[in-house]
Parts: C-alpha cells; structure tokens; sequence
C-alpha cells in the first residue's frame, strides 16, 4: 500500500484525485469523506499522507493536521483563499487549478517530509543553530508576511533543494536579506 489518503466531501474532487494519483502511479490505500474516517484511516495504517480539501464534511484541514500531528502529513488542494486559512507544520498547500506536474511535486516533498519528519524525529541543534534558523523565520516572516510555519517549510524546501543542514540555508538566507550585516 502506499499509504496514502484522499480525503474529500465532494465525491467528485475525490474522484478526480483518485484518477490522477493513479496516472503517476499511486494506488490511494483509502478514500474518505470525513475526517472522522480519514483520522481512523491513517492511524490503521501506522500514519498516511493525505491528500484533502479545505472542509471535509466535519472538520477542517487544520483541525484533522493538528489531530494527526505526530503520524501524518497533509497536502491540501483548495483555492487560494481557502489556504490563506491554513497552518500547521505538517500541512503543506497546493492552490487549485493546479498544473499535473505541481500536483505530484508537491506529493513528492509531501512524501520526503512524512518519511524524513515523522519517522525519524530531527537532530538536536545546538543553540547556535537554533538562533540562525530563528532568525531566519523572523526575516522571513517580516520581510515576506509569512507565518511561522511558512518560513519553516521554506527554509525546509531551500535546504532540501540545495543538500544543505538547514542551519547553513539560515545563515545564507540571513546573509542574503542583511547584506552580511546579520
């Protein structure tokens, strides 16, 4: 199975997501319209991807995020506004209508994330470290009005796609936004 989860009330979005999933290859272990059953879902499985619209039928992405905050990720496909609505750091975002080839980038790095994060849990830093990624996600957030969580992921992705500790992207990143004045 591939442990992941299509989670939407509206059968038609699940369907279509269901049929694109399968043209790259993925076979959804489970289908759900509620959270209720996408929470039962996931825990059966040990923890899941999920793929998952902005409201399912009793609850939001953020409230089924934070219930499977330990043993699941979240990518969200929703309109831009809607997604304005949601945090969490296992909630990743994906504004529809989206492009074929963002939908399964965006699976990929959810997928990287729920084995890298939620398997194995990160390194201690050392308090250094701590600073240079704090500061980092303050720059961030004042400079590009993101939240915390955003600055997060972002620094996560830039340090993923440059095979860097994430502590050496902060030091770059607050070098680049300080002019060297850190």
């Amino acid at each position: 199975m591939s442990g992941i989860i299509v989670a939407f009330s509206n059968e038609e979005a699940q369907r279509r997501t269901v049929l694109l999933l399968e043209s790259g290859g993925y076979i959804p272990a489970a289908c759900c319209a509620t959270g209720a059953e996408a929470i039962r879902a996931a825990r059966k499985l040990g923890g899941a991807s999920i793929i998952c619209g902005f409201r399912l039928r009793d609850m939001t992405a953020n409230d089924l995020a934070a219930s499977l905050r330990d043993v699941s990720a979240l990518l969200v496909v929703s309109t831009a506004a809607n997604l304005d609505f949601c945090e969490g750091e296992n909630l990743f975002k994906l504004a529809s209508p989206a492009r074929k080839a963002d939908f399964f980038t965006s699976l990929e790095l959810l997928l990287a994330f729920r084995a890298a994060k939620l398997r194995h849990p990160s390194p201690l830093r050392d308090e250094p470290e701590q600073r240079l990624i704090r500061r980092a996600k303050e720059l961030l957030m004042d400079i590009n009005r993101m939240s915390e969580a955003e600055a997060h992921r972002f620094l996560q992705k830039r340090s993923m796609d440059a095979g860097m500790k994430l502590a050496e992207t902060a030091q770059l990143m607050i070098e680049a936004y300080t002019g060297g004045h850190g």
